[in-house]
Protein backbone atom coordinates (compact mmCIF):
# COMPACT_ATOMS: atom_id res chain seq x y z
CA UNK A 1 0.00 0.00 0.00
CA UNK A 2 2.70 2.48 1.04
CA UNK A 3 4.65 1.46 -2.69
CA UNK A 4 1.51 2.16 -4.53
CA UNK A 5 0.90 5.99 -2.68
CA UNK A 6 4.74 6.79 -3.53
CA UNK A 7 4.27 6.08 -6.91
CA UNK A 8 1.21 7.66 -7.09
CA UNK A 9 3.07 10.65 -5.18
CA UNK A 10 6.26 10.37 -7.51
CA UNK A 11 3.66 10.39 -10.56
CA UNK A 12 1.73 13.93 -8.88
CA UNK A 13 5.62 15.36 -8.31
CA UNK A 14 6.20 14.74 -11.83
CA UNK A 15 3.53 15.96 -13.73
CA UNK A 16 3.97 19.21 -11.34
CA UNK A 17 7.32 19.32 -12.70
CA UNK A 18 6.46 19.12 -16.58
CA UNK A 19 3.86 21.46 -15.67
CA UNK A 20 6.69 24.06 -14.47
CA UNK A 21 8.93 23.19 -17.18
CA UNK A 22 6.34 23.84 -20.12
CA UNK A 23 4.76 26.72 -18.57
CA UNK A 24 8.67 28.49 -18.13
CA UNK A 25 9.03 27.63 -21.67
CA UNK A 26 6.30 29.48 -22.74
CA UNK A 27 7.03 32.29 -20.75
CA UNK A 28 10.85 32.39 -22.00
CA UNK A 29 9.90 32.05 -25.83
CA UNK A 30 7.38 34.80 -25.47
CA UNK A 31 9.65 36.90 -23.89
CA UNK A 32 12.21 35.83 -26.44
CA UNK A 33 9.56 37.14 -29.11
CA UNK A 34 9.29 40.40 -27.18
CA UNK A 35 12.82 41.25 -26.99
CA UNK A 36 13.54 40.22 -31.18
CA UNK A 37 10.05 42.64 -31.68
CA UNK A 38 11.95 45.36 -30.31
CA UNK A 39 15.08 44.33 -31.70
CA UNK A 40 13.26 44.97 -35.56
CA UNK A 41 11.98 47.93 -34.14
CA UNK A 42 15.02 49.02 -32.92
CA UNK A 43 17.10 48.23 -36.28
CA UNK A 44 14.37 51.00 -38.11
CA UNK A 45 14.50 53.78 -35.71
CA UNK A 46 14.05 56.33 -38.36
CA UNK A 47 10.88 54.82 -39.20
CA UNK A 48 7.75 56.77 -37.48
CA UNK A 49 4.84 55.05 -39.26
CA UNK A 50 4.48 52.09 -41.89
CA UNK A 51 1.02 52.27 -43.88
CA UNK A 52 -0.25 49.96 -46.07
CA UNK A 53 -2.81 50.83 -49.39
CA UNK A 54 -0.85 54.49 -49.17
CA UNK A 55 -2.63 56.93 -50.91
CA UNK A 56 -2.33 60.79 -50.97
CA UNK A 57 -4.47 63.77 -53.00
CA UNK A 58 -4.73 66.86 -53.32
CA UNK A 59 -7.76 68.70 -54.83
CA UNK A 60 -8.53 72.81 -55.77
CA UNK A 61 -11.60 74.09 -56.10
CA UNK A 62 -13.06 70.84 -56.72
CA UNK A 63 -10.36 69.78 -59.10
CA UNK A 64 -7.70 67.10 -58.73
CA UNK A 65 -4.28 68.34 -59.01
CA UNK A 66 -1.67 65.43 -57.90
CA UNK A 67 -2.36 62.03 -56.35
CA UNK A 68 -0.10 59.74 -55.43
CA UNK A 69 -0.79 55.72 -54.41
CA UNK A 70 1.51 52.98 -53.36
CA UNK A 71 1.39 49.68 -51.90
CA UNK A 72 3.12 50.46 -48.83
CA UNK A 73 5.02 53.33 -47.47
CA UNK A 74 6.81 54.07 -44.60
CA UNK A 75 7.65 57.61 -42.95
CA UNK A 76 10.99 58.63 -42.30
CA UNK A 77 10.88 61.53 -39.71
CA UNK A 78 14.37 62.07 -40.02
CA UNK A 79 13.82 62.87 -43.73
CA UNK A 80 10.43 64.60 -44.10
CA UNK A 81 9.67 61.76 -46.51
CA UNK A 82 7.94 58.54 -47.51
CA UNK A 83 9.63 56.00 -48.72
CA UNK A 84 7.41 53.85 -50.90
CA UNK A 85 6.56 50.63 -53.04
CA UNK A 86 5.24 49.92 -56.19
CA UNK A 87 4.24 53.96 -56.57
CA UNK A 88 2.01 55.23 -58.87
CA UNK A 89 1.85 58.89 -59.19
CA UNK A 90 -0.78 61.21 -61.47
CA UNK A 91 -0.30 65.02 -61.82
CA UNK A 92 -3.37 67.00 -63.88
CA UNK A 93 -3.56 69.33 -65.83
CA UNK A 94 -5.07 72.53 -65.91
CA UNK A 95 -7.82 70.44 -68.88
CA UNK A 96 -8.24 67.30 -66.33
CA UNK A 97 -5.35 64.83 -68.21
CA UNK A 98 -3.03 63.70 -66.32
CA UNK A 99 0.79 62.59 -66.29
CA UNK A 100 1.01 59.31 -64.45
CA UNK A 101 4.59 58.56 -63.03
CA UNK A 102 5.32 54.85 -61.61
CA UNK A 103 7.83 52.25 -60.84
CA UNK A 104 8.95 49.96 -58.45
CA UNK A 105 10.27 52.27 -55.59
CA UNK A 106 10.02 55.65 -54.77
CA UNK A 107 10.71 58.67 -52.54
CA UNK A 108 8.14 60.98 -51.83
CA UNK A 109 8.34 64.60 -49.75
CA UNK A 110 5.54 66.57 -48.99
CA UNK A 111 5.47 70.14 -47.85
CA UNK A 112 1.87 70.75 -45.90
CA UNK A 113 -0.40 70.14 -48.89
CA UNK A 114 2.29 70.41 -51.90
CA UNK A 115 3.58 67.59 -53.36
CA UNK A 116 7.28 68.76 -53.39
CA UNK A 117 9.40 65.99 -54.31
CA UNK A 118 8.85 62.40 -56.07
CA UNK A 119 12.19 60.68 -56.88
CA UNK A 120 10.79 56.81 -58.45
CA UNK A 121 13.33 54.15 -59.18
CA UNK A 122 13.13 50.61 -61.03
CA UNK A 123 10.85 50.06 -64.62
CA UNK A 124 9.50 53.42 -64.79
CA UNK A 125 6.87 54.57 -67.08
CA UNK A 126 5.91 58.08 -67.28
CA UNK A 127 2.52 58.37 -69.70
CA UNK A 128 1.41 61.79 -71.39
CA UNK A 129 -1.01 62.12 -74.57
CA UNK A 130 -0.34 59.11 -76.47
CA UNK A 131 3.20 58.89 -75.14
CA UNK A 132 4.39 56.18 -72.91
CA UNK A 133 8.73 56.65 -71.52
CA UNK A 134 10.63 53.74 -70.16
CA UNK A 135 13.53 54.76 -68.03
CA UNK A 136 15.37 53.42 -64.76
CA UNK A 137 15.45 56.69 -62.88
CA UNK A 138 12.80 59.84 -62.47
CA UNK A 139 12.32 62.64 -60.42
CA UNK A 140 9.64 65.65 -60.29
CA UNK A 141 10.74 68.82 -58.97
CA UNK A 142 7.36 71.16 -57.91
CA UNK A 143 9.36 74.17 -57.90
CA UNK A 144 10.72 73.59 -62.16
CA UNK A 145 7.14 71.01 -62.45
CA UNK A 146 9.62 69.31 -63.95
CA UNK A 147 10.26 65.81 -64.51
CA UNK A 148 13.77 64.59 -65.70
CA UNK A 149 15.72 61.42 -66.27
CA UNK A 150 19.15 61.43 -65.99
CA UNK A 151 19.58 57.90 -67.28
CA UNK A 152 18.44 56.38 -70.52
CA UNK A 153 15.31 56.58 -72.20
CA UNK A 154 12.74 55.40 -74.76
CA UNK A 155 9.79 57.06 -75.89
CA UNK A 156 7.52 55.17 -78.11
CA UNK A 157 3.96 56.72 -78.88
CA UNK A 158 2.37 56.52 -82.43
CA UNK A 159 4.26 56.22 -85.57
CA UNK A 160 7.18 57.43 -83.20
CA UNK A 161 9.95 56.11 -81.29
CA UNK A 162 12.99 58.16 -79.28
CA UNK A 163 16.39 56.94 -77.37
CA UNK A 164 18.49 59.45 -75.43
CA UNK A 165 20.54 59.58 -72.13
CA UNK A 166 18.57 62.19 -70.31
CA UNK A 167 15.00 64.00 -70.42
CA UNK A 168 13.42 66.50 -68.99
CA UNK A 169 10.17 66.98 -69.26
CA UNK A 170 7.70 70.26 -68.30
CA UNK A 171 4.63 68.66 -67.05
CA UNK A 172 2.56 72.23 -67.38
CA UNK A 173 3.74 72.99 -71.00
CA UNK A 174 3.66 69.34 -72.00
CA UNK A 175 7.20 69.92 -73.36
CA UNK A 176 10.01 67.26 -73.34
CA UNK A 177 13.72 67.37 -74.48
CA UNK A 178 16.01 63.91 -74.61
CA UNK A 179 19.59 65.12 -74.37
CA UNK A 180 23.07 62.85 -75.63
CA UNK A 181 23.63 60.37 -78.11
CA UNK A 182 19.71 61.09 -79.23
CA UNK A 183 18.15 58.66 -82.16
CA UNK A 184 14.89 58.91 -83.64
CA UNK A 185 12.59 56.38 -85.66
CA UNK A 186 9.46 57.30 -88.07
CA UNK A 187 7.69 54.20 -88.84
CA UNK A 188 4.75 54.39 -91.69
CA UNK A 189 1.43 54.78 -89.86
CA UNK A 190 -0.68 52.08 -91.74
CA UNK A 191 -2.97 53.39 -93.97
CA UNK A 192 -6.69 52.31 -93.90
CA UNK A 193 -6.32 50.16 -97.17
CA UNK A 194 -3.48 48.15 -95.70
CA UNK A 195 -4.71 47.85 -92.20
Amino acid sequence: MKKRLRIALIGVIAVLLGGIVVLVARSLQRQWRQEAAQGGLDLLPQVAQRIQDFHRIKTEDGRTVWEVAAREAQYHEDEHEFVVLEPLVRLYLKDGRPVGLSGHEGHVKLEGRELREVEVTGGIELRFADYTVRTDRARYQHGSDTISAPAPVEIKGGALELRGEQMEFEVKAQRLRLFRNVTMILRPVPSEETK
